[in-house]
């Protein structure tokens, strides 16, 4: 056959080189956090059959799992809590048989419990989230705006029960300014829990006293590592395909771990301390500043919440939770990673796409009947729970978390400020 013209080659030699140039677009490289299509289809069928393999667990109180400690069950109304919450996630609604009679079963208890006085803030909180999510939206509002007293448009009786709630929460706060089951000493986990209670319990319309949140600021910063190694800062770019940077900010991989002073630093305790900060950080500026939160404050708290990031991106991994000699809690990890991520709006931790990646190796992961196993759950005294880990799963599959006000990372060059 006859040679083409050997403009040709030149024009294809340029092309090729014009396309090397070039910075990845949209289109070559994808938005972060944006699953392509193909992608968005796993996640979908992923969710939906786990959420068919929860349902498969019901009991028939309404009960769906619990945290088995030492052959012991325990925190029942919890668990069931969080799965009533990810079926929420995957779609179901009050109409369905599976979440009605899960609120019924975390209900009745709860009332027996707060009348014996029993009451857990891991149990409390869990179900927080899952009534207010539940009931969310059933009084619809007037000429289309939000009632200023009744913003998640629950039902009066919901509302006064998460309203009562949020007052015993805020009332079992530990000296320290933290929480534990009460009863107990403070611990990261439990603190976390209580944060995520009271901002739903605030979000019906809960008075809760700023001080609350002043005191989980301060014990919050002062059981983060007080220094760690510098690390790098990525910035990402201002455009989709655009180019990231890495810039020296004074970054410092600082952590947190589950007791005061004590454990090792792991990821998700680190997802938990940026998440309690963030919280903290929304409830003091929303709806109006409290005065004593000054912005010194708010930038010692970005501070925090930056080195918790940097923290994450050095040991970032999503096949365990990281950290030397961390106890396994794999899912709950992940479901930290995604509550911290999306509170403080990062789509990148570093330069790791964490959603997407994580996305990709959920779906890999999940067994044919539609659930999550890690094969281990915590330590040694407590049991694999395949209803939790998929719980967990499919709460960061639907980046099931409401985004909070955001704090902006500080700009800090050649250190840290302090504290």
């Amino acid at each position: 056959p006859p040679k083409p013209p050997r403009r040709c080659f030149v024009r294809i030699a340029l092309a090729c080189l014009i396309l090397l140039l070039l910075p990845a677009t949209a289109a070559a490289k994808g938005e972060p956090g944006i699953p392509d299509r193909a992608l968005q289809k796993r996640i979908d069928k992923a969710i939906a059959e786990g959420a068919k393999f929860l349902e498969s667990k019901q009991s028939g109180s309404g009960a769906i799992g619990a945290v088995t400690h030492r052959s012991e069950a325990q925190y029942e109304i919890g668990a069931t809590a969080l799965s009533g919450l990810a079926l929420l996630a995957a779609g179901r609604t009050l109409e369905d048989d599976s979440v009605k009679k899960a609120l019924e079963i975390c209900q009745s208890r709860d009332a027996r419990r707060a009348q014996a006085g029993t009451r857990s803030v891991y149990d409390t909180s869990a179900l927080l989230m899952f009534v207010v999510k539940a009931y969310e939206g059933q009084v619809k509002a007037r000429r289309r705006k939000p009632d200023p007293k009744n913003p998640r448009g629950l039902p009066k009786a919901i509302q006064a029960w998460a309203q009562e709630t949020g007052a015993w929460l805020a009332g079992v706060q530990n000296g320290d300014g933290h929480y534990g089951y009460p009863q107990s000493r403070s611990d990261l986990s439990n603190t976390q829990y209580a944060l995520l209670g009271l901002r739903e319990a605030r979000s019906a319309g809960a008075k809760i006293a700023p001080t609350v949140y002043m005191k989980l600021v301060e014990r919050t910063l002062a059981l983060q590592q007080q220094d760690g190694p510098r690390v790098m800062r990525t910035l990402p770019p201002n455009r989709p395909g655009g180019t990231s940077y890495r810039v020296d900010s004074g970054d410092r991989a600082r952590g947190w771990s589950y007791l005061p002073g004590a454990g090792v630093v792991s990821g998700s305790m680190t997802t938990a301390g940026a998440a309690i900060l963030t919280l903290c950080h929304e409830a003091l500026v929303s709806p109006r500043r409290f005065p004593p939160y000054t912005k010194a404050l708010e930038r010692k708290v970005a501070e925090a919440i930056q080195d918790g990031f940097a923290w994450m991106d050095k040991h970032w991994t999503l096949d365990r939770n990281p950290g030397a000699g961390a106890p396994n809690w794999h899912f709950y990890y992940l479901y930290g990673l995604e509550r911290a991520a999306v509170l403080a709006g990062r789509t990148l931790i570093g330069e790791h796409d964490w959603y997407l990646l994580g996305a990709r190796m959920l779906t890999d992961d999940q067994k044919k009947d539609g659930r999550w196993h890690t094969g281990a759950f915590g330590g040694e005294d407590y049991e694999a729970s395949d209803i939790l880990d998929t719980a967990w799963a499919i709460l960061f599959l639907k980046r099931a978390t409401r985004p909070a006000v955001p704090i902006q990372p500080p700009v800090v060059t050649g250190g840290h400020s302090g504290g």
